[in-house]
């Protein structure tokens, strides 16, 4: 026989659990966007989420697993701030111009994904390689080659990188007609 899930002011314990899980993220963001990914500890996302270390071990095994998935919510974010801005007539700059807009309109993930990322564990390399990868796909559609792609990506990236470590000092276009030749000379010429 199926246990019945239980109800607590009318909301099912799969329900509260994910929203719990949810909080956590979100903590697990803002937290380490002012203090740093290494300085963020599990009592400190819990207090910032207003829940106790319970729920947490409930929620994920360790503060690694937490970044793992934080970072994929924030890279699917991202992703789904960029769509509705890619235009077909011009689909590299506005990809671009979606991509910095993106950044700087939510800095704390951008902060905290894309300065802490490099010195991360396997799961965070891995998941950066496959949010590289998505971003050289909607940036140099036309590739000449995969390492063209990859080129023009991590150009792009860096430039990122520098912006948010300055503040966000230039205006978005400025950044996207700076990035717009590199991905322009990766694409195959017709």
């Amino acid at each position: 026989m199926a246990k019945a899930s239980r109800s607590y002011g009318g909301v099912a314990l799969e329900q509260r659990r994910a929203e719990r899980r949810e909080r956590l993220i979100r903590a697990a963001v803002s937290v380490a966007s002012r203090v740093g990914r290494e300085a963020t500890s599990v009592a400190s996302i819990c207090a910032e989420a207003g829940l106790t270390a319970r729920y947490f071990y409930e929620s994920f095994p360790n503060r690694d697993a937490l970044f793992a998935e934080a970072y994929a919510h924030v890279q699917q974010e991202l992703f789904g701030r960029m769509a509705p801005v890619i235009s077909s007539d011009d689909p590299v700059r506005s990809a671009l111009t979606g991509f910095f807009a993106a950044l700087a309109t939510h800095p704390a993930p951008a902060r905290v994904f894309l300065l802490d990322l490099e010195e991360q564990d396997k799961a965070m390399k891995d998941l950066g390689r496959a949010a590289g990868d998505r971003l050289g796909q909607l940036i140099v559609p036309d590739a000449a080659s995969p390492l063209a792609r990859v080129g023009a990506t991590g150009a792009v990236v860096q430039m990122a990188k520098r912006w948010i470590e300055s503040g966000f000092a230039q205006p978005v276009e400025t950044l996207v007609a700076l990035a717009l030749p590199f991905c322009r000379a990766a694409a195959v010429q017709a």
